[in-house]
């Protein structure tokens, strides 16, 4: 017999015999008592973390609306409050918040998200530091937030950005649909020799991250770029125009829009 069979049982000896108004009123609460019984047993009282995590990548993937992105936050934020140290609560928040940075024009504002996202990185880091997710989101946070702070802070943050990317890439080096082969590469590419720069290993990234990620339409738009300034011009466009049909799994349809603008402008220079 189950728990909620021997709970039920007990619940009828007790209003048996008892007035019609008062029997009535116990078995209101005998139902109510046995739907709560069931709930805690199955782990139904509150929204398991499965649930929240699918309701929030939901509302991440509709983030053109900023309105979703900050839900998503704040359904993230009050799971965090309850369980501080769960790790796909927590990379996931780094993310959220560098996403929302991204997206408001308030320096205060852009500053505050992406330290949040660096320390929930970090925090993530510190709980798994075997997944790619949390080195990731710290190097993504860190770079943007170096980028909004000038060129001093960049050089401080240099090394760290460096580190936890390569971090990522021994890790899972596809991971985020190629986007360490973006970010390594640009890195490279972005730098001067003195700090570690080197063009043709930046290209190589480039290129290695469009092979394994075909679909990763910033990936093959950046590559065309670099190779417009190297001169590489029909191989740029070839790689334009995939861009102008492609559809990357990561992207929302703002994002992609924007990419393929500056594809377009950028095949506009090119016919010069």
């Amino acid at each position: 017999m189950t728990e909620g069979s021997l709970i039920a049982e007990r619940m009828t000896e007790i209003t048996v015999g008892l007035n019609p108004p008062v029997r009535s009123r116990l078995q209101v609460m005998r139902r109510f008592l046995l739907i709560s019984l069931l709930l805690l047993i199955r782990g139904g009282s509150l929204p398991a973390v499965e649930d929240l995590i699918q309701e929030t990548d939901q509302l991440f993937v509709a983030r053109d609306d900023v309105k979703c992105l900050r839900q998503a936050i704040a359904i993230l934020d009050q799971k965090l409050a309850s369980q501080p140290k769960d790790f796909e609560v927590l990379w996931r928040l780094a993310k959220y918040n560098y996403y929302l940075a991204d997206r408001v024009t308030d320096k205060n504002d852009k500053s505050k998200y992406y330290e949040t996202g660096i320390d929930l990185a970090k925090t993530s880091i510190g709980i798994n530091s075997q997944r790619p997710e949390g080195h990731f989101w710290l190097a993504a946070n860190y770079g943007e937030y170096a980028q909004l702070k000038g060129i001093f802070k960049s050089l401080l943050l240099l090394r760290s950005i460096r580190t936890e990317l390569e971090q990522a890439f021994s890790i899972d080096p596809g991971f985020d649909n190629g986007n360490l082969y973006l970010a390594l590469g640009e890195l490279s590419l972005r730098l001067p020799w003195l700090v570690g720069g080197n063009h043709q290993r930046g290209l190589e990234l480039l290129e290695t991250g469009v092979r394994k990620a075909p679909k990763n339409a910033d990936l093959s738009l950046t590559l065309a770029e670099y190779y417009v300034k190297d001169g590489r011009i029909p191989e740029a466009r070839r790689l334009l125009e995939v861009v102008l049909t492609l559809g990357d799994p990561l992207r929302s349809p703002k994002e992609m829009e924007e990419l393929r603008i500056r594809s377009r402008n950028l095949l506009k220079k090119t016919q010069k």
